[in-house]
């Protein structure tokens, strides 16, 4: 204890001494107004060393003083609240769209050109309606020319038509009934050879009275499945001034229903006709069935069948004929080739022959056509969404084809009578159309035939090629403009000359005749929406052709007029 006691006052007097020391320098430097300069004197290399500070190696920390409360467990007790919504119809939204254009029930247009041809034609309709439809339709043309070195072509057309339709709930009943009287003369002679006075032109007269009623009723099935059908009844009589009639009763139609998931349309038809000359009586039935099975997808379109056929003549005869058509839609409609055959038989009838040619004889020999096949392929589509073609080519076998040679027993030689030859026949046709809305449409088809004749020299007054471009321009509902240019090749007639070294004394030739060309124009100005004014020009090239042997057109003919709706 004692030791420990003086260690502690030896310590205690060195620190006094070392105080003591320190505020002696202190004092010492505060007196002095300039520090003393500092040598030093280094022996030897020297290098100088920093040595590393003591960094606190803690890192300043936050406590945070918020206490936390225990939470305990909670539960909801939801109750439901009742309420009542009334909900009002909402009325169903309606499109509006352009207003209906104005109809009229009549149309009334009257006319007059040259050769003295005055011209008529009315047109009366019911407005809309969902429940039916009727109208009908009268019309008169007529011409009093008189046509260089040939006699006297006057001609008249005459016509009433009556029509009618009931839409009912899954059914159209429709219905029509016509009368036309149609008079030509015979004007195809030399009037410096014949001279046939005025008061005697009778003589050269044709006068062809028809009346022909129809009856459809046709079914509108929502449903494939169902048996949609249409079915149809017709019937007419024609005369002419030389005891010559016809009668004619047709029954025709189709049902079609879906079978194995594919469409069956079976068509059918009974065709009698009689035929009554001064001579002679003519009875001729055709009966027809052609069951057909339709397949169509997003490409393609099939439809194979085929028809029967019994022709009851003079005797009865039954055909086959194959009835297929094929098509397949390469490329969005643009490239569609298409292929197919068929047959039939052509019912060449006295009714169906003078509406060609209204120069025949009134005793002809009638024969139907036996069209063995027709095999056809080609390419379809649409250029733009302006543009479509079409380009075909078909190659057919007909048995006894209809054409037209003039009378050699009547020395005027001013009618035609119908013969009979086996041909086949090659046919090239191809066509362009341009549709521009409802403003321009434009229609360029041109058909190339070759005939193969058994018997006949020539197919006669059937033209190799004929080529139409029609144009239809519409400015704004106010100018209608509409042109027709037509060209009809070189034709051949059977014409004879005499020919001592024959037994007959006359030997055949083939008559050529020059193609014709025409072109017609149409102009139609709306002064109102009910009244308007037209003109028509027709052959204005002026040409004088033939269309048959000794029967030449008229040149330039034309035709001012106006139409009136009311």
């Amino acid at each position: 204890m004692k030791e420990n006691l003086n260690m502690n006052n030896r310590s205690l007097k060195y620190s006094l001494f070392v105080v003591a020391i320190c505020f002696s320098a202190i004092s010492k430097l505060h007196s002095q107004t300039e520090l003393d300069p500092m040598q030093i004197i280094s022996i030897g290399a020297y290098t100088p060393v920093i040595t590393d500070a003591n960094k606190i190696p803690e890192n300043p920390v936050v406590n945070d003083s918020t206490k936390k409360l225990k939470v305990d467990g909670y539960s909801i007790n939801s109750k439901k609240i009742a309420s009542s919504y009334d909900v009002e119809p909402i009325e169903a939204a309606q499109m509006v769209g352009e207003p209906l254009t104005k109809l009229y029930n009549g149309l009334v247009k009257i006319g007059m050109g040259n050769y003295k041809t005055p011209y008529g034609e009315v047109w009366y309709n019911n407005l809309r309606s969902k429940e039916y439809a009727y109208g009908l339709r009268l019309k008169h043309l007529s011409s009093q020319t008189t046509l260089a070195d040939y006699g006297f072509g006057g001609f008249s057309d005459n016509e009433v038509g009556f029509y009618g339709k009931k839409f009912l709930k899954e059914h159209t009943l429709s219905g029509d009934f016509d009368y036309t009287r149609n008079v030509v003369h015979f004007y195809g002679y030399d009037t410096k050879v014949y001279t046939i006075p005025k008061e005697n032109r009778d003589t050269t007269i044709q006068r062809l009275n028809y009346f022909s009623a129809n009856a459809e009723l046709k079914s509108h099935y929502s449903k494939a499945e169902r048996y949609n059908h249409d079915v149809r009844l017709s019937g007419y009589n024609l005369q002419d001034s030389y005891k010559s009639a016809e009668s004619n009763f047709k029954a025709s139609g189709f049902v079609q229903t879906v079978v194995l998931k594919e469409m069956l349309k079976v068509n059918g038809s009974v065709d009698y006709y009689n035929y009554r000359t001064a001579a002679d009586t003519i009875n001729n039935t055709i009966i027809t069935i052609n069951p057909n099975f339709i397949s169509k997808g997003e490409k393609y379109s099939v439809s194979l069948g085929i028809t029967g056929a019994m022709d009851i003549f003079i005797k009865s005869k039954f055909y086959f004929y194959p009835n297929i058509d094929l098509s397949y839609n390469i490329v969005d409609n643009i490239i569609i080739p298409y292929a197919g055959a068929f047959g039939k038989i052509q019912k060449n009838s006295f009714k169906a022959i003078s509406d060609e040619n209204p120069f025949v004889l009134s005793d002809l020999k009638m024969n139907n056509s036996n069209h063995k096949y027709e095999i056809f392929g080609g390419l379809k589509g649409t250029l733009s969404s302006t543009v479509a073609y079409n380009a075909r080519v078909a190659y057919s076998n007909i048995e006894n084809m209809a054409m037209f040679v003039n009378d050699t027993i009547n020395k005027m030689a001013n009618r035609f009578d119908i013969i009979y030859d086996d041909a086949k026949v090659l046919n090239i046709r191809g066509e362009v159309t341009y549709q521009l809305r409802e403003k321009l449409r434009i229609n360029l088809r041109g058909d190339y035939f070759s005939y193969k004749m058994v018997t006949e020299q020539k197919a006669w007054y059937k033209p190799q090629l004929e080529v139409a471009l029609s144009a239809n321009y519409n400015l704004k509902d106010k100018i209608v403009a509409r042109v027709d240019l037509f060209y009809i090749d070189n034709q051949y007639a059977r014409t004879f000359i005499s020919d001592t070294t024959s037994l007959t004394g006359k030997k055949l030739i083939a008559q050529e005749l020059t193609g014709v060309f025409d072109v017609n124009v149409g102009l139609e100005y709306r002064y109102t929406k009910k009244l308007g004014f037209f003109l028509n020009f027709n052959n204005i090239a002026n040409f004088r052709y033939y269309r048959y042997n000794n029967y030449p057109t008229q040149r330039i003919g034309f035709m001012g007029g106006l139409s009136y709706s009311f």
